[in-house]
């Protein structure tokens, strides 16, 4: 007697099967193995684990590569000799020549360049004054320059929790000099942010000169301006106040230059 054959659930472990039923012809057969049976349907929760695993894979694979990544530069360059890139071609116009190529630092790493230049000029008709064996007395008025280029973090928090600590020693000198005489407040100490240059930007203003701070993306620039002093009053002989839109135009320039 030929029985009925067996029902099997459709989609559990695919369609009834009939005793002899033939090899289809895409069903796959290894070479030990002899014909094979008909394909059958994996089960729905097998699909769903290999679905997970894949999907886990592939997010785990997009954080590596997104933590790993190189931050954008945004085509800063490192600075081999920071004093030939600072032209300074707007203050050396107001001081006076350079009196000489200046003094560069460089410290180079994986995770950052840093590099500085300082370059003294010479006023027009301007000669230090010497004492009997000699020695030069004074100073000269004098330019530095910064520039750190960060290569693996953001360096956005740190310039602005610097520039807020500056700021708050502004707000607390301010306090103190409120509670002693007019006489003795120094009213040049300031902070103030310049707008259209780089990502943020600062001017420092106090009694020895102005300094300009400047965040780009992964760049980090500064320039200071300071006068030269007279050796026997102690009292500066450039005003160097003046001096703030020929730094920005001096650092436009350096920043566009650390681009090419």
């Amino acid at each position: 007697m030929i029985s009925e054959p067996e029902l099997v659930p459709e989609g559990y472990f695919g369609a009834a099967e009939l005793p002899g039923q033939r090899v289809a012809a895409d069903d796959v057969v290894t070479e030990d193995q002899g014909p094979g049976g008909p394909r059958r349907a994996r089960p729905g929760w097998l699909w769903a684990i290999g679905g997970a695993v894949v999907a886990s894979a592939v997010w785990a694979g997009g954080l590596y590569a997104y933590s790993s990544a190189e931050p954008d530069l945004g085509g800063y360059r490192a600075s081999r000799n920071l004093c030939l890139d600072a032209e300074l071609s707007a203050l050396t116009a107001a001081i006076g020549e350079r009196v000489d190529r200046g003094s560069a630092w460089r410290s180079a790493h994986e995770s950052l360049d840093d590099v500085s230049c300082y370059i003294e000029m010479t006023p027009q008709g301007y000669e230090l004054p010497t004492d009997e064996d000699g020695n030069e007395l004074g100073s000269l008025p004098s330019v530095s320059v910064g520039y750190t280029l960060h290569k693996k973090t953001d360096p956005g928090p740190e310039f602005e929790g610097m520039m807020a600590a500056r700021h708050s020693a502004v707000e607390d000198t301010a306090v103190d000099d409120s509670a002693v005489d007019d006489a003795a407040v120094d009213d040049t100490t300031a902070l103030r942010r310049v707008d259209g240059l780089g990502e943020l930007a600062f001017v420092v203003r106090d009694s020895g000169g102005i300094t300009l701070e400047v965040l780009d993306g992964q760049a980090v620039l500064s320039m200071s301006t300071s006068s030269d002093w007279d050796a026997e009053t102690g009292e500066p002989l450039t005003d160097v106040s003046d001096f703030e839109p020929l730094m920005i135009e001096d650092m436009r320039a350096l920043m566009a230059r650390l681009k090419s």
